[in-house]
């Protein structure tokens, strides 16, 4: 696993795209959710573009979409891993990872049970689970 201190950003990779804004606004606050369980897991800052930028820029109107798309890309740029976490991976998802790792970040994947969650990291079509967090 990496190492992080408390400088260090982590970007939170999950779905925002639904049918409807309740389910963006369900999206969002999952994504913050994400940010919490990771920032406490690994003390390190988390940043999820998503859980905020809805708010303000309208993702059916093609600029806007665009700058969050662009506002997101940077923001990767700054950050040391990426967490995919939610339970499918949307087009936009998959442009941020592919961009991940051609960045030469790590990506790893956060997955949730009835027991507590964990982090793993897939290489080459294999998984491995590089911690485990409890539920409290």
């Amino acid at each position: 696993m990496f190492r992080l201190n408390q400088k260090d950003r982590i970007y939170i990779c999950s779905p925002l795209s639904a049918p409807d804004w309740s389910g963006i606004e369900r999206n969002m606050v999952n994504a913050m959710r994400y940010c919490e369980i990771v920032a406490k897991a690994f003390h390190c800052r988390t940043i999820a573009p998503h859980s905020f930028l809805p708010l303000h820029l309208d993702d059916n109107v093609p600029e806007e979409r665009q700058i969050a798309l662009e506002f997101g890309l940077s923001v990767l740029k700054i950050c040391k891993a990426m967490i995919v976490c939610g339970g499918r991976i949307s087009d936009g998802m998959r442009g941020e990872i592919e961009r991940a790792e051609q960045m030469g970040l790590d990506v790893y994947y956060l997955v949730e049970d009835k027991e507590g969650a964990g982090i793993i990291k897939k290489t080459k079509g294999k998984e491995a689970r590089v911690l485990e967090m409890q539920n409290s």
